[in-house]
C-alpha cells in the first residue's frame, strides 16, 4: 500500500504533533487521507517524519510523527547532470526521471546547437518539477536546479568522475567514485560539434555508450544516469 507523503519545506520535522498547513496538506486532501492512516512529512532539506494523520482541521491537518529519518533514497556521492537544454517537455520530462533515478544537481547547459532562447525563465518551473519528483519517488532531498550554463563554464567546473554520453566510446567494466561523486554530461539533439567533443574530452570526461540505437537525448540522460549509477555499484 502507497503512503502518502507531504512535502512541508521549511517546517522543521521531529519527534509528536505537527501541525499541517493548507498549501502542504492539499496533496493528502486530493488522495483522500483519513484519520489514522500513514502518511510521511518531507522538509526537502534530507529529514522525513513518518506517521499518521490524525484529524483535519478545516483545510490543514494534524499529524503524529512517530518516526524521523535522514536522506533517505539519496545517493551515496553527488550525482551531477549536465544536460543540453531540450525543447520544453522534453527537458520537463528529463528533469522528472532524472530526480527519480537520484540526480542530486541538473544543470541546463547551452552548447552550440541548442535552440531557442529565454531558457534562464523556465528554470522556476525545472525546481517545482524536481520537488515533486522527489515527493513521489520517496527521496528526501529536492535537487539543485541550477540557472543555464555555457558548455566551457560547465565542462571547467565539473568533479569527480566525468562522463559523457557518447555513442562511439569503449564502455568502462566499472567506476570508482570518490566523495566528489559523478558528473554526467549528454548533448542536444544534434550532438555536439567536433570542437565541443575536443574541449569536453581536454577536460577530462570519458565517454560513456549507451547502445546501438539512436535516443532521443532525454532519454540518453537517463539511460546514462542508470548506467553510470550501475557501473558505479549505486544500484545494489
Amino acid at each position: 500500500m502507497s503512503i502518502t507523503r507531504l512535502a512541508t519545506p521549511g517546517q522543521p520535522i521531529t519527534l509528536g504533533l505537527a501541525l499541517i498547513a493548507p498549501k502542504a496538506a492539499h496533496h493528502a486532501r486530493v488522495a483522500r487521507v483519513a484519520p489514522g492512516e500513514s502518511v510521511e512529512l518531507l522538509d526537502l532539506d534530507g529529514t522525513v517524519g513518518i506517521g499518521r494523520l490524525l484529524r483535519w482541521e478545516g483545510r490543514a491537518c494534524w499529524v503524529e510523527v512517530d518516526r524521523v529519518e535522514r536522506e533517505r533514497g539519496e545517493p551515496p556521492a553527488p550525482l551531477v547532470l549536465g544536460l543540453a537544454v531540450l525543447h520544453t517537455q522534453a527537458f520537463d520530462w528529463a528533469v522528472e526521471k532524472a530526480i527519480e533515478l537520484g540526480a542530486t544537481v541538473v544543470v541546463p547547459v547551452i552548447s552550440g546547437l541548442v535552440q531557442g532562447g529565454r531558457h534562464a525563465a523556465r528554470v522556476e518551473r525545472w525546481r517545482r518539477i524536481a520537488s515533486a519528483a522527489v515527493v513521489q519517488c520517496g527521496r528526501s532531498r529536492a535537487p539543485a536546479v541550477s540557472q543555464p550554463q555555457r558548455l566551457a563554464d560547465f565542462i571547467a567546473s565539473a568533479h569527480g568522475v566525468r562522463l559523457v554520453a557518447d555513442p562511439g566510446a569503449a564502455p568502462p567494466e566499472w567506476l570508482e567514485v570518490a566523495d566528489d561523486g559523478i558528473t554526467v554530461l549528454v548533448g542536444p539533439e544534434g550532438g555536439f560539434t567536433d570542437e565541443e567533443r575536443d574541449a569536453i574530452h581536454a577536460a577530462g570526461f570519458a565517454g560513456l555508450p549507451l547502445g546501438p540505437r539512436t535516443l532521443r537525448a532525454e532519454t540518453a540522460a537517463v539511460a546514462a544516469l542508470a548506467l553510470a549509477q550501475s557501473l558505479a555499484g549505486w544500484l545494489r
